[in-house]
């Protein structure tokens, strides 16, 4: 029987670790190894994960946000879907600040299928989100490479990186996650000495353009990034907005000062 490596980055989720702990210990799935990283410091869920990933023994590997719970046949429906593929991508809910599930048919996808989906998201970023995190996701750890340091978008990177090396992906239309959307997280709190900070999105688009320019011309995917990069950027600037409470014009002086 394949084992099942999760890794767990915790950092401030004190209120939410019983649950998220309870969820992966109710696994279905029978060989499963837990990875907790504590990041005190608060060197960032990347470099948190990174670790983990050092330390797993898997065949597989899964990631689990710590304020976050997986569905209890989460890992044993994702091993059951990775034959013949590289990666399962499973639908997941967002729950919290407000409700939504992110969902699409069960199929089987070619590289060329994954990067029409993307096209859909980067043209109209509200939809066709199943690649957006790392977590209601199966990885072969044979081929994973490390998160790149960023504040934001590190797993949106880290799937980009890891969906170069696919040949064919599986998408479940089974909710196997359930993601948590709160104030305070990390990848909605701006830091004062950090101004760059939620705007690492952009840099994670970079992964994606790598993807996208195997299967499109570079003009057409360029086209596609600056529109979701216009979409982000209003994003999290309505976030440090509302966390600020300043006016936009102050916010705005305030991060190009």
């Amino acid at each position: 029987m394949q084992k099942v490596s999760v890794i767990v980055p915790i950092y401030k989720a004190e209120e939410w670790i019983a649950e998220c702990l309870a969820s992966i210990q109710a696994q279905r799935y029978p060989n499963v190894e837990w990875i907790l990283e504590n990041d005190p410091q608060g060197s960032g869920a990347w470099a948190a994960r990174n670790r983990g990933l050092a330390k797993a023994t898997g065949d597989y590997v899964t990631f689990c946000d710590a304020d976050d719970f997986m569905a209890t046949d989460a890992i044993e429906k994702m091993v059951a879907a990775m034959d013949g593929v590289d990666m399962v991508v499973g639908s997941f809910r967002k729950f919290g600040t407000f409700e939504e599930i992110i969902t699409h048919p069960t199929a089987l996808l070619t590289d060329a299928d994954v990067a029409d989906y993307v096209m859909g998201n980067l043209k109209s970023p509200r939809h066709n989100q199943m690649l957006s995190g790392c977590w209601a996701k199966l990885y072969k750890r044979d081929k994973v490479s490390k998160f790149p340091p960023l504040t934001t978008a590190e797993d949106m990177a880290f799937n980009f990186d890891y969906l170069m090396k696919c040949d064919r992906v599986r998408f479940l239309s089974d909710v196997v996650y359930h993601n948590r959307k709160r104030p305070g997280s990390l990848s909605t709190t701006f830091k004062k000495n950090e101004k760059p900070g939620l705007f690492g999105f952009l840099s994670g688009l970079e992964y994606v353009r790598r993807f996208l320019e195997i299967h499109y011309k570079t003009a057409v995917v360029s086209a596609a990034i600056d529109n979701s990069k216009v979409y982000h950027s209003m994003l999290y600037f309505m976030r440090i907005c509302n966390q600020t409470g300043l006016p936009m014009r102050e916010t705005l002086l305030k991060l190009y000062s």
